[in-house]
């Protein structure tokens, strides 16, 4: 992983769950194994060694409360970390900006949770609520 996947990757796993453990752990012995740049962000697909304990009982999951403000964009960028199969798969980056920088400087990195009341509306929370970062998980 890059420097930026990185730093993302891990605020995304941060906490105390179970399944953020074993994510940690699997994003430990994972290795990007391409990158698709979509213009307005990109997708880091992850391989992850087939020995490398999956969570049981999870056949998609979909972390995303983490946004970020990245050099020479306009807009934050939001940051999707998909699990499929028990497994890190893809993390996604987004923005509304036309053009995303080619090599993207991290400036800051915080969590957001939805506005109460507000369908779709998120805002930065100092304080990150697992239950909604976890929200879709099965088990």
């Amino acid at each position: 992983m890059n420097e930026l996947e990185r730093t993302i990757v891990t605020k995304l796993l941060q906490g105390d769950d179970p399944a953020l453990e074993m994510l940690r752990r699997q994003a430990a012995d994972a290795h990007i194994s391409k990158r698709d740049f979509t213009g307005a962000g990109f997708y880091a697909r992850f391989s992850v060694p087939p020995n490398t304990p999956r969570l049981e009982g999870t056949p998609r999951l979909v972390i995303g409360d983490v946004y970020a403000e990245i050099a020479g964009l306009e807009h934050d960028a939001g940051f999707l970390l998909i699990v499929t199969d028990g497994a890190i798969d893809v993390l996604e980056c987004f923005s509304v900006d036309d053009a995303f920088p080619e090599q993207p400087k991290l400036k800051r990195a915080y969590y957001v949770q939805p506005v109460s009341g507000e369908t779709g509306a998120l805002v930065e929370t100092p304080n990150r609520d697992l239950s909604w970062a976890l929200r879709d998980r099965a088990a």
